[in-house]
């Protein structure tokens, strides 16, 4: 069964032209999406592994793409990926224009995320983007030390922007849906807006 938690994204895309929510939300995958978030994501990556490799740690490396496989397909997945409408399709893996491809591990969590978690999720942000920084600090490598946090502010700026004002994710600290918008999605959503409602979330009813 692929919409077990009848969610309106994972339904027939027919009536999607006529949704109010139509244009106001990313409600399905795109592949433009994923790879310009990727893109932005890998500059800074990309950058990072030369200068941490020229300053002489290369070997450091190995523990930072540990972290990635820890960060992607354990902690954030559990966090911030749960909650979010694109994970309640059913099957093994998760198709969004982020994280697409990593196992599901966890169940799906139709409440919002709660304070713990978005600390979490600061705090993995802060070690998976601050981890390269210290060794280019360590040994003094200025130029790629800008160049990565040009990168990083790039790509905070570029979700923030383009990205966060759409996302169906809409207890992600960085999420910037209209109150308006998130209302209405969860209207059509009965199973999520339950489990929001059950936390103390206030559907302003016209």
């Amino acid at each position: 069964m692929k919409n077990f938690y009848d969610i309106c994204i994972w339904k027939d895309s027919e009536n999607c032209n006529t949704c109010f929510l139509n244009g106001k939300l990313i409600c399905h995958f795109y592949r433009k999406y994923l790879f310009s978030f990727l893109g932005f994501f890998f500059a800074f990556a990309i950058t990072a592994f030369i200068g941490v490799i020229i300053a002489g740690y290369g070997w450091f490396l190995l523990g930072w793409i540990g972290f990635w496989l820890l960060f992607f397909e354990f902690w954030e997945i559990r966090i911030l990926c749960s909650h979010c409408p694109f994970y309640a399709e059913e099957g093994n893996t998760l198709h969004c224009i982020a994280n697409y491809g990593s196992f599901k591990l966890w169940k799906f969590h139709p409440e919002p995320m709660n304070s713990s978690e978005k600390i979490q999720l600061i705090i993995g942000f802060i070690i998976l983007f601050g981890y390269p920084l210290i060794f280019l600090i360590l040994d003094a490598q200025i130029i790629f030390l800008v160049i990565c946090i040009i990168e990083i502010s790039i790509f905070f700026i570029f979700l923030i922007a383009k990205r966060c004002g759409n996302c169906l994710n809409f207890s992600c600290p960085l999420n910037r849906v209209k109150k308006e918008t998130v209302d209405c999605f969860l209207k059509k959503n009965p199973v999520m807006r339950k489990a929001w409602e059950d936390k103390g979330y206030k559907i302003l009813e016209k």
